[in-house]
């Protein structure tokens, strides 16, 4: 992203509200923008969230869902854990400087940012409870967050549209049976309820 350039009046009227303690929108500069979050946004996705970080037009707005697909395990994959598979994209209406290709490296660099946080020991999910099957099958949940407006605070808006997405995130019933084959032996199979009323 390009650095903005400011103008002597600019950075006075910034150094000048740092000084006396106000923003140009009103609020001390200590004091937080309203934040509504809201979830069950998109009725065809398994959970969905919606963050907005100050008023309608004024602030940050992103919009987070979340597609549930079983995933066939293959060696070399961890054996009875789920995965989490994180995608951002910067909408060009979000802000000038994301018109064309300008939000290529930011939508990247979010990507990236919510991959750490939301795969691995820190995130506090229990990736074991996405394992249907050990060595067989497993619940990859693709996580699709649209940044619709931003005024600041990304990461934040961000962070608690998909935390709260996830917390909101249905998954279909699993039905698992364990079948003997013709030597005797049990396998394990299963079945997705997709039937709405199952859940």
């Amino acid at each position: 992203m390009t650095s903005l350039i400011l103008s002597p009046s600019e950075q006075d009227f910034i150094t000048r509200g740092v000084e006396k303690g106000f923003r140009a929108d009103g609020r001390g500069s200590l004091d937080r923008r309203e934040v509504t979050l809201r979830t069950n946004m998109i009725s065809q996705a398994n959970g969905s969230a919606r963050c907005r970080i100050g008023h309608l037009g004024l602030g940050t707005d992103v919009l987070v869902g979340i597609k549930a697909e079983v995933n066939t395990w293959t060696p070399g994959e961890p054996e009875s854990l789920g995965s989490i598979v994180c995608n951002v994209e910067c909408s060009p209406s979000a802000a000038q400087e994301f018109e064309g290709r300008g939000a290529e490296d930011l939508n990247v660099e979010l990507t990236q940012t919510l991959d750490r946080m939301f795969n691995g020991p820190q995130s506090g999910i229990d990736m074991a409870k996405l394992c249907i099957i050990p060595k067989q099958a497993y619940w990859v949940l693709h996580v699709d967050a649209l940044m619709l407006d931003v005024k600041g605070g990304i990461v934040d808006a961000l962070v608690w549209a998909t935390r709260a997405a996830l917390l909101s995130t249905k998954l279909p019933r699993v039905v698992v049976e364990s079948i003997a084959d013709e030597d005797g032996n049990l396998q394990s199979e299963f079945d997705v309820v997709d039937d709405a009323e199952d859940q």
